[in-house]
Formats: structure tokens, C-alpha cells, sequence
């Protein structure tokens, strides 16, 4: 399958500036986005290389409520009045034709590609195209899938000044997941998206029993409740989405709860 690694998460946010200020306060440098004028949102982004946190907001409702060709807006809208929250990812490629085509060859219906496009503060003009699943009513939304207007090696230079963060030399480890039923979220995972399958285990301190789907530049931790605490807390809020991220190569361990997500910080 055409190669995919992990591109953003998207954490949809009443306030991405606050967001953004609560990151600082931890070492964990974050930036003004700019604004998608086309859907009345705008975020704030944290970089770890090529892969980053967005906390995306509704900045014109009136503009935001009408848009009909974007699922992840629409989702945006429907959900951020149950709270912030982590909300969905995005998968990035190199060759969105040749993936568009794979995945209809596995059934899939889809949904794109949405072209999007932003100012950054410097006045440089941003260019991407988003590929989406088609779904009915998805207990855990599926990821979308982008491919930049500049290759990966352009990109990486830009960002380099984005990705200095005083608490380390931070990278993404893992993306997590609270999810119901932990087999069929690998199963349905690891198929669609051609990704190794890592042994389950329980992670005491969630109250959960987690496992790890491998993908460059972020792999997906899938963790399901086996008693109280801050997964099934999640799940029992926001349903089946993602909850946060854990970052290595830090300082300092560090936990940040953060408008409804979890951030960890672990030194190793």
C-alpha cells in the first residue's frame, strides 16, 4: 500500500490561543495558524518535525454551520459543543491518486480530495489537499488523509524553527485511542491501512488495557478500559476518539491535561 505515516491530530478547541499559552507554560513551543477563511475556523499548531497538534476552532460560526464539503469542519461543528476535545487525525502521503485508488479497491467509499489553503503570519500561502472516508455515523471517526503542496524534505527546513521546544527534543511517540472494543479497532486498522500489529498490554495508571498499530513519525495506541480511570472517563465524555498524545525524549516527565486531551511528556 502506498506508504502513510502520521501527520496531525487535530484537537478541536473554543480557545486555540489559550491552548497555545498552556503549551508554552510547559516548554512545549506553539504558534499562531492563521485562519480558513473558505470555513470560518482558525488554530493554533505545535510542531514535532513534520507531524504536529492542531487546536482547531470555529472563528465565524455563520460561515462554519454552511460548509457541506468538509467533513472534518462538519464534525467540528457538530462536536465541540459537548466540550473540547481531541477529535480526530490526519495520515499523510506523498501520492494521494494512487491511495484514493487503493482504498476503493478495499470497498471504501471516499469523500474528496478537499483542496485547503491558509496565510501564515508571514504572508506565505499554504496549499494541501485532504482525501476523506466516506462513513455513516462512525463510532471512532476514521483517519483523513493529506498531501502537502511542498515534498517532505522542503517542509522539514521551514519547520525546523517551529519544532525547538525548551522542555526537549521532543517526538511524537504515540497517538491515543479510547475505544470500546479493542480487537476490532486493530483488526479494522491494521487491514484497511496495511500497519504491524504490537502485543497488548495494561497500563496501570489509565486503567486500561492498550495496543500499537506502527506508523512513522506517530504510531496509534489503541486503549480500552479494564477499570476506572482516565480512558473510560473519556469514553463516557466523548465516545470512541482520539484523547491525547505521549511525547518522548523530554527533560522531564511531564502530564497535561489540556481542554479535554492528555499530554504526556516521558524522558526516555
Amino acid at each position: 500500500m502506498t506508504s502513510l505515516a502520521f501527520d496531525h491530530l487535530v484537537h478541536f478547541s473554543s480557545n486555540p490561543a489559550s491552548a497555545k499559552n498552556k503549551m508554552l507554560q510547559h516548554g512545549i513551543q506553539a504558534i499562531e495558524g492563521g485562519k480558513h477563511e473558505n470555513w470560518g475556523t482558525h488554530n493554533t499548531l505545535a510542531y514535532f518535525g513534520l507531524s504536529y497538534i492542531e487546536w482547531l476552532g470555529i472563528q465565524d460560526r455563520s460561515v462554519s454551520i454552511q460548509v457541506d464539503d468538509n467533513p472534518l469542519i462538519q464534525q467540528l461543528v457538530a462536536e465541540l459543543p459537548l466540550g473540547d476535545h481531541p477529535g480526530r487525525i490526519a495520515l499523510r502521503t506523498n501520492n494521494m491518486d494512487q491511495l484514493a485508488a487503493e482504498l476503493k479497491e478495499k470497498g471504501l467509499k471516499l469523500h474528496g480530495p478537499v483542496k485547503g489553503s491558509r496565510l501564515t503570519d508571514s504572508g506565505e500561502l499554504l496549499q494541501w489537499s485532504m482525501l476523506f472516508i466516506a462513513e455513516e455515523h462512525p463510532t471512532l471517526p476514521l483517519p483523513f488523509f493529506i498531501q502537502w503542496g511542498e515534498g517532505d524534505a522542503v517542509r522539514r527546513e521551514k519547520l525546523k524553527v517551529h519544532s525547538s521546544h525548551p522542555a526537549g527534543s521532543l517526538q511524537i511517540k504515540d497517538v491515543l485511542f479510547a475505544v470500546e472494543d479493542l480487537d476490532d479497532k486493530i483488526s479494522r486498522w491494521s487491514s484497511l491501512f496495511d500497519l504491524q500489529v504490537g502485543e497488548a498490554f495494561i497500563n496501570e495508571k489509565w486503567g486500561a488495557k492498550c495496543q500499537r498499530l506502527y506508523l512513522p513519525h506517530g504510531n496509534l495506541l489503541f486503549c480500552t478500559p479494564v477499570e476506572d480511570g482516565i480512558v473510560k472517563d473519556y469514553l463516557n465524555a466523548f465516545g470512541e476518539r482520539p484523547f491525547g498524545l505521549q511525547l518522548e525524549n523530554g527533560r522531564q516527565n511531564q502530564s497535561i491535561l489540556l481542554q479535554g486531551g492528555l499530554y504526556e511528556i516521558t524522558k526516555e
